[in-house]
């Protein structure tokens, strides 16, 4: 009988040994998030967010936040990034623009633009960015998934970005963002800042007022270079 159970017990691991066995992010219970959150933002990263102080909200029943908005002064509050100071003024004025919210599957588009303090020309822009939607009431989060290609080099990296806030009728109450890494594809070029660290923004006057001139002069645009510091400081 031993024999047999111990030849039963050795053709179960050579069984065991050819397989590829698929491991699943599981989430902790109490995430009231979509599944499409849930399946594309892992639990640890959203604990290291929250390490950075931005709240996330939860739930399935976000306010409609489609509207142009501008984000000014913008601050650096917070920075996971080893030996990086913290430098909270110095970054360009960001305006975000979200359209086309489907409130049964919790998305949204998003573009953005960062514009430069001392011109006032567009220093980098996104457009139709596939966005996520939590929160509830009045209270939200919205999570961008980038896959990021600068045009001048190899360098390559998967982000998220998350915006949460407070929506008035005029505008959002305090305005929170991040941009947080998630691969960086071996970073060929040693210009990205390390997986799973991030840094946290706000707008620093704790209010991001609706505005109705987010289209800026074509001639002002420029072709954006891989929004790999998305927030970047005036003149870059």
């Amino acid at each position: 009988m031993k024999i047999k159970y111990l030849l039963c017990i050795g053709g179960l691991l050579i069984f065991l040994a050819g397989c590829t066995i698929k491991r699943e992010v599981i989430q902790p219970s109490g995430y009231d998030f979509s599944t499409d959150i849930l399946r594309l933002v892992p639990a640890e990263t959203i604990a290291k967010v929250r390490e950075l102080g931005v709240t996330i909200y939860e739930g399935r029943n976000p306010p409609n936040i489609e509207g142009a908005y501008l984000l000014a002064p913008l601050y650096m509050t917070k920075s996971s990034v080893p030996n990086e100071p913290v430098k909270p003024d110095g970054f360009n004025d960001y305006k975000i623009k979200v359209y086309a919210q489907n409130s049964a599957n919790l998305t949204a588009s998003l573009d953005t633009k960062s514009i430069s303090k001392s011109t006032g020309s567009v220093a980098a822009t996104s457009t139709g960015q596939g966005t996520y939607l939590a929160g509830n009431g009045n209270f939200f989060s919205l999570f961008v998934i980038l896959e990021t290609k600068r045009t001048t080099n190899t360098t390559r990296s998967r982000t998220v970005e998350v915006y949460s806030g407070e929506l008035t009728t005029t505008g959002i109450r305090n305005l929170e963002s991040t941009l947080f890494m998630l691969e960086d594809y071996g970073d060929p070029n040693n210009e990205l800042i390390p997986i799973n660290t991030g840094r946290a923004f706000k707008d620093s006057d704790g209010f991001s007022e609706r505005i109705t001139n987010f289209r800026l002069a074509a001639t002002a645009s420029k072709p954006e270079q891989g929004r790999i510091t998305s927030i970047v400081p005036d003149g870059l």
